[in-house]
């Protein structure tokens, strides 16, 4: 605060009263006792700056959203005063441009896909006569191959991402039991249950 500005107590009752100032609303002894500690209460100075930029942008605020409305009664005017053998075809013509816009927003969306399946390793409904396995991280292909020779199994797909293969289980083998056995190998991390009604 500078020279003889106003104590604490006291300027936070001109901070009170400096928005009706600003407004011009403020009168009498209380516009003046404003008035001149403005003079010197830099704290009151500043806020009275920010004051008046806040009303000043309100009122380009209200002045664009004015000549906004304006406009629009103008084209309303515009429209209503039209032949009435006009309007439908104005209608028609707005009608036609937005379903343009509609079929080119479909088209740039793409056809709507399918949701996308997951399914767990030991999910229901899989072929009774097959089996997830999820083989040691430092098992070598050649190593796999024999293994699974070794139970009669093949591969029926790629592995995953995550590395799991879904193997077809002979016919008339039994199912569990190569599983437990896979189970019970220290070159697989992962076998899944085959169905309790899979063939054995």
């Amino acid at each position: 605060m500078t020279r003889d500005a106003p104590e604490p107590a006291a300027e936070r009752r001109l901070l009170e009263l400096l928005p009706w100032y600003v407004n011009g609303t403020l009168e009498g002894a209380e516009h003046d006792e404003v008035r001149r500690a403005l003079r010197s209460s830099l704290t009151l100075r500043r806020e009275h700056d920010r004051l008046v930029r806040l009303q000043r942008l309100m009122r380009q605020d209200d002045a664009e959203h004015a000549a906004t409305d304006r406009a629009f009664e103008r084209l309303m005017t515009r429209i209503q005063r039209k032949r009435p053998w006009q309007q439908p075809v104005a209608w028609r013509a707005a009608a036609a441009i937005l379903a343009v816009v509609g079929v080119a927003l479909w088209w740039q969306a793409g056809p709507p896909t399918a949701p996308q399946q997951f399914e767990t390793l030991t999910a229901p409904g899989r072929d009774a006569a097959s089996l997830r396995v999820v083989f040691a991280p430092d098992l070598a292909p050649k190593a796999k191959m024999e293994l699974l020779a070794a139970h009669g199994l093949s591969i029926a797909t790629p592995p995953t991402p995550d590395g799991v293969y879904t193997l077809v289980v002979p016919e008339q083998a039994d199912a569990r039991a190569i599983a437990d056995a896979l189970r019970a190998d220290a070159r697989v991390a992962f076998v899944s249950t085959p169905p309790a009604d899979g063939p054995r």
